[in-house]
């Protein structure tokens, strides 16, 4: 199965940069106060829970302690007018790259260095990544770009009728929602986009192959495994089919079943020896560790 990770989404707003006085502690200490006092989450867990309570996007700037670029784009950042108007909508927090929930969340998304921002949608889709930058005025236009891009998105989904979507549509808008993270929303597109007339077999094939890992994503085990077995029998792309038993090898994983995985991994290995995915399943087989039966 391809790793469907969220877009790098990058993007900025023009920064109109005004001479105010502003403080920024260095993460993990006293809450931030900017120009027009953004009412900043002491920790993300609050963050979240007001973003969800109040319907706001939830704005996360990663850092770490010994980040001078991070403290060089405060200064810049919450000068900014437009720093202030960008956070109304938003609930937004500092997070440390040093910490451990900074650190698995930076996994998640794909974050390598501070400074980093995500911003996430009320729903909790990921709406904007923006990794790594280094001036205003590329972080102002990147935001603007991809909060335009997300709030189409949006527009698309409040309005569709997916009963009645066409295949494309529906696998393009299941693709997107699930990439984004919401699972919950991708699924019914993506089986209208199986379900649709008119089809076509490639539509079909990688609305099963999404399906499976939203349905897994959502803790639906038995509809992802019934999914990811659809697909191996119907597909007539053997690089994709590939790609599904290897993804099949995994379900058992999310069941505490190391043992069934090992053994469909080691399946895969007799009866790929040719794969191009061989040293990836073989690695995987054997970061399961001790205690699973060798060849």
């Amino acid at each position: 199965m391809p790793a469907l990770t969220g877009r790098s989404v990058r993007g900025a707003v023009f920064a109109l940069l005004l001479g105010m006085a502003c403080s920024v502690p260095a993460f993990g200490q006293d809450p931030v106060h900017s120009p027009g006092n953004a009412d900043w989450a002491p920790n993300l867990e609050e963050a979240r829970q007001r973003a969800a309570a109040q319907k706001k996007f939830l704005f996360v700037e990663f850092g770490s302690r010994d980040c001078r670029e991070c403290i060089r784009m405060d200064n810049s950042l919450y000068r900014a007018f437009d720093f202030e108007a960008l956070l109304v909508p938003m609930v937004p927090v500092k997070v440390s790259l040093d910490s451990e929930e900074g650190e698995a969340l930076a996994r998640k998304h794909g974050i390598r260095q501070a400074p980093a921002v995500i911003v996430k949608s009320p729903e909790g889709r990921l709406v904007v990544v923006s990794d790594g930058f280094s001036n205003p005025q590329d972080f102002y236009s990147h935001i603007r770009k991809e909060m335009d891009t997300y709030n189409a998105l949006a527009r698309k989904v409040e309005t569709q009728d997916v009963a009645k979507l066409p295949a494309a549509e529906a696998l393009d808008t299941g693709r997107e929602l699930y990439q984004r993270g919401d699972p919950g929303s991708a699924i019914p597109r993506l089986r209208r986009a199986i379900a649709a007339p008119g089809g076509k077999p490639s539509e079909r094939d990688e609305a099963r192959e999404i399906l499976a890992a939203a349905e897994l994503d959502s803790g639906d085990v038995k509809s992802s495994r019934q999914t990811i077995n659809r697909l191996i029998e119907t597909t007539k792309d053997s690089d994709r089919r590939e790609r599904a038993e290897i993804f099949r090898a995994q379900i058992p994983l999310a069941e505490n079943k190391p043992e069934e995985a090992y053994a469909l991994f080691q399946k895969f290995e007799k009866d790929h020896p040719d794969s191009k995915y061989v040293a990836q399943v073989r690695a995987i087989r054997e970061r399961l560790g001790p205690g699973i039966p060798k060849p």
